[in-house]
């Protein structure tokens, strides 16, 4: 069976292997991997990663939803999001969410975060989700602030990515803070 989450305008639901071709492209567009702090370098590379989608959606104890964002009205593959629950600390997660340019200031980021916290929080019953970007991508820390995550610290140049050292910007949300959509 397929999970899904839907949104006002969205579908979130497993990866299968007709994403591939999409990822592929996503992963060669520059404008989007400026920032994406994962491995996605090489075809080989995506292709695991989406076979890693695919074979986490089998699992019966699953903590990692890899998730391919559709457009309803035409299928379209807008983008992908991760929630993924420490297997260490199962009372946590985290949330991502990349989408393609063409779905960039149009609210998507801020309806999928919102699906997800909602998610996290109701269904999973965790204690905290968190959520991170690069240091220099202000519009993604926007779209988590808006959101309601905390700021919690920058990791400063802790990681060299295709080009340069990278520093992230932690945000956290406790089940405390959430509070559910009207």
């Amino acid at each position: 069976m397929v999970f899904s989450l839907k949104t006002k305008r969205l579908v979130l639901e497993d990866m299968n292997g007709q994403d591939l071709a999409a990822m592929q492209a996503l992963a060669r567009d520059p404008r989007i991997m400026k920032y994406v702090l994962i491995w996605l370098e090489n075809e080989e590379q995506v292709a695991g990663f989406v076979q890693h989608a695919i074979d986490e959606a089998a699992r019966p104890d699953r903590y990692d939803y890899v998730l391919a964002v559709r457009i309803p009205e035409n299928e379209d593959f807008a983008g992908f999001v991760m929630f993924e629950i420490d297997p260490e600390e199962p009372t946590t997660a985290e949330a991502g969410c990349i989408l393609r340019p063409e779905y960039w200031k149009a609210g998507y980021a801020t309806e999928i975060l919102l699906a997800l916290l909602a998610f996290g929080f109701g269904k999973c019953s965790l204690h905290r989700v968190f959520a991170k970007c690069d240091g220099e991508n202000h519009a993604s820390a926007h779209v988590i602030e808006k959101c309601g995550l905390v700021y919690e610290g920058t990791l400063r140049e802790h990681v060299w990515l295709r080009d340069h050292w990278r520093s992230t910007r932690y945000y956290g949300m406790l089940a405390e803070e959430y509070v559910p959509p009207a």
